[in-house]
């Protein structure tokens, strides 16, 4: 297809079939009216798809378009409103798109790992309930309203584990309802997984995201305390036979995982996982990195770049942060329990956030100051092992 091809939204519906507006049914010969709303949603729903399609290759003036017809046929499908204002440019006044959208559904974890804040004294202030269910459906329902793209994906999951928050299914099914374009993650340890109470999930997530740091039993039970090996890996088992080619398991390196990180590997890949990542060690944004800088293998300060501030990032009680690594939560930058969606994306506090960050003043935030990790190469952290051995 050229990418010159454009349709206009009349070309489209002129391309569609008149329906008639009357159709014979019954028996005898008796006539009734009746509506076209099937036949018209079934079209729509076809335009959808195929504008979907379009958009996905990188055809996104001509999906516009099909969305455009879809919404025309069929104003109360609210897929393709969506998909409309999607492709619409943003003015100074719309909320803009995001990168990603990270929700604490609960501030609960059953893991306390050693390179975490989570169940340390330093968060001992950090709620740890599941968040309420409308406060949820204000974020969830704000995306749809405003028309907002998400170029990654919605995670369950902040500083708390996804599957602990009682209404995980009741939320997935929710953001499937309104955000049926939208990819959803579940983050977790899998720990708390339950089967017969988890397996609902399928119909609704793209991807669960596993957080595992070792298959040793006494590294993990090390790194992962209070959690315990012989009870956690027989999970592993069930959620990858219940949730084939959708598991992409996130291990993050340290000096004590280092020596298994390929048997890790083809032990997940082997029983259906979709991708082990390796990723780089965070400290967190922790004021002492003394646990920190003995797993790091290299660390370095990292300072985001402003595009960061495309995420946004909510916790249980509705507090936004300007960064997934602030468990503490000293920087915030709104609340939506207190605000409405369009406020706090437009607020003053987020737009002076990423000011700051765009002047480079990362030492002025008591978080970016304190920052430092591991940094990703091409084949990370293979390609670093020789320096790495060196120093």
């Amino acid at each position: 297809m050229s990418g010159r091809l454009q349709f206009s939204r009349m070309a489209l519906l002129d391309l569609l079939p008149i329906l008639p507006s009357q159709t014979v049914i019954g028996d005898g010969g008796a006539r009734a009216p009746v509506a076209r709303n099937n036949a018209r949603s079934e079209w729509a729903a076809s335009l959808l798809k195929f504008g979907r399609m379009a958009r996905f290759r990188g055809y996104g003036r001509v999906g516009g378009a099909l969305a455009g017809a879809a919404w025309s046929l069929a104003p109360d499908l609210r897929a393709a409103r969506r998909e409309v204002l999607r492709h619409r440019p943003r003015a100074a006044g719309d909320v803009p798109h995001l990168g990603s959208v990270a929700i604490g559904t609960t501030g609960l974890c059953n893991a306390s790992c050693l390179s975490c804040p989570t169940g340390k004294a330093s968060t001992a202030h950090v709620p740890r309930t599941p968040m309420a269910m409308p406060l949820f459906r204000k974020i969830i329902d704000g995306i749809e309203e405003e028309g907002v793209d998400i170029r990654h994906m919605i995670g369950f999951g902040l500083f708390g584990d996804g599957l602990l928050d009682p209404h995980v299914v009741e939320r997935a099914r929710y953001v499937r309802e309104k955000l049926p374009d939208v990819l959803l993650s579940v983050n977790t340890n899998a720990a708390a997984y339950n089967s017969a109470r988890h397996k609902a999930l399928r119909d609704h997530v793209s991807v669960i995201a596993l957080h595992c740091e070792s298959l040793t039993p006494e590294t993990f039970d090390r790194l992962m305390a209070p959690l315990r090996a012989r009870n956690v890996f027989a999970k592993y088992e069930r959620l990858l036979d219940d949730f084939p080619g959708r598991v992409r398991v996130s291990v993050p390196v340290s000096r004590m995982n280092l020596h298994e990180l390929e048997a890790m590997r083809a032990w997940f890949l082997a029983r259906g996982a979709h991708v082990v990542a390796f990723d780089p060690l965070s400290s967190r944004c922790s004021p002492d990195r003394t646990v920190f800088d003995a797993l790091a293998l290299a660390p370095q300060p990292i300072r985001c770049a402003p595009e960061v501030m495309t995420d946004l990032i909510v916790d249980s009680d509705g507090r936004v942060l300007a960064c997934c690594q602030d468990f503490e939560r000293i920087e915030p930058i709104g609340d939506l329990s207190r605000a409405g969606f369009r406020e706090t994306m437009l607020g003053v506090a987020r737009a002076q956030f990423r000011q700051r960050l765009a002047e480079g003043r990362h030492a002025e935030v008591a978080t970016c100051s304190r920052c430092h990790g591991d940094v990703r190469s091409a084949n990370f952290p293979f390609d670093q092992l020789a320096d790495i051995a060196a120093g």
